[in-house]
């Protein structure tokens, strides 16, 4: 079966979630279309199909002129593919697939991964953008997949067809995001780690709060991998016990999870959006590392019960009473604690779950 990948852009790092499904099923033939790829792991050996490479860089102008051109050679090259089936990940920037779909006749699968799932988002071109693809795609698609029950509702608020749309999570590479390999206790202070961009969205100001009021009694290295619009004002008042590790590929990311004492990801509501899933905190728990997260959109979807910890208040001082809970916690608990996580990712949040279902939801659509 040929299935044509489709994003309005690729980037991986960090989008890895994009090609996640495709790379576990490699008796498929896959190829990815987008506007612009930036692909730098070479382990992503996929075949990629870029209708406008300069929509990723320069002057806005010439990002936009560039993103208008390459709407239609991205259409006409999927068609052209001649592909039995075509994935669209995320709903904005979907016209080239749903039109390639109508054109060639072949069944469109949607997945929602957030913001492309909201009624409206803002103003100005931009929302109107966005509800333009939503629309196409929503009406177009054979079948519309959320990556979260949380997400599905936004869905159906926002027009979808129930009988169309279903969850699929995600799911994590549980065979790649491991434990590390060796036991030995660290010597080193406990690491409270955050991974994910640094923005209001993700929290990580919270955190940031949360850590200062704890460092001076529960002594540990706060480390935030990711960069955003909040880094320059963070950096400007970090303590000496943060650390900015800046943007890493997933090998740079395992390595500090593996490290990590307790791994911190206290999204918020947001200008009307809130957190769909969070595959961080999978691959986290999946590392053995328990978890700290705030109750916000599809967050919990992603919670050990019991061994991770889920904030009803969204605060840095209740952030901070669960992190003080994490830092108290002994080694044998953190162990058993991590351990639980592991498990639980294995079993209701694997890539191998997640791939069996998506073979079943590709068999029922193109039959």
């Amino acid at each position: 079966m040929r299935v044509a990948l489709t994003k309005g852009t690729l980037l991986v790092p960090p989008t890895y979630f994009a090609l996640s499904h495709a790379l576990a099923m490699p008796e498929l033939d896959w190829r990815v279309f987008t506007l612009a790829a930036r692909i730098t792991d070479p382990a992503v050996t996929i075949p990629v199909d870029e209708a406008a490479p300069r929509a990723l860089g320069g002057p806005v102008p010439v990002r936009v002129a560039a993103q208008a051109r390459g709407l239609g050679r991205m259409r006409r090259a999927i068609a052209a593919w001649g592909p039995d089936l075509i994935h669209q990940h995320q709903a904005t920037w979907s016209l080239p697939a749903v039109g390639a779909a109508r054109e060639t006749g072949a069944p469109l699968v949607v997945t929602l991964h957030g913001g492309d799932a909201y009624p409206r988002l803002g103003r100005g071109a931009g929302a109107a953008w966005n509800a333009r693809n939503r629309t196409a795609a929503f009406e177009g698609a054979s079948r519309l997949l959320a990556v979260s029950r949380y997400l599905a509702d936004v869905a159906l608020e926002a027009g979808a067809d129930p009988k169309r749309l279903s969850v699929h999570y995600q799911g994590v590479d549980t065979h790649w995001w491991t434990p590390a390999p060796t036991t030995a206790e660290s010597r080193e202070e406990p690491i409270v780690l955050f991974v994910g961009a640094l923005s209001c969205l993700k929290g990580v100001d919270d955190l940031a709060r949360a850590s200062a009021t704890l460092a001076g009694r529960r002594p540990h290295r706060l480390v935030l991998v990711g960069d955003g619009p909040l880094e320059a004002g963070l950096r400007a008042h970090a303590p000496d016990h943060v650390t900015f590790a800046g943007r890493l590929d997933r090998e740079g990311v395992r390595d500090w999870m593996r490290r990590a004492h307790v791994l911190v990801l206290p999204t918020k509501p947001t200008q009307g959006r809130q957190e769909a899933a969070g595959l961080v905190l999978l691959e986290a728990q999946a590392c053995g590392v328990p978890v700290i997260a705030y109750s916000t959109g599809g967050t919990p979807e992603m919670i050990t019960p019991g061994a991770s910890m889920l904030s009803q208040e969204r605060s840095p001082e209740a952030l901070a009473r669960s992190i003080d809970e994490a830092l108290a916690w002994s080694a044998d608990e953190r162990a058993d604690r991590g351990a639980a996580c592991r498990a639980w990712v294995k079993e209701e949040r694997s890539l191998r779950g997640s791939v069996d279902q998506l073979r079943a939801i590709y068999a029922d659509v193109t039959r």
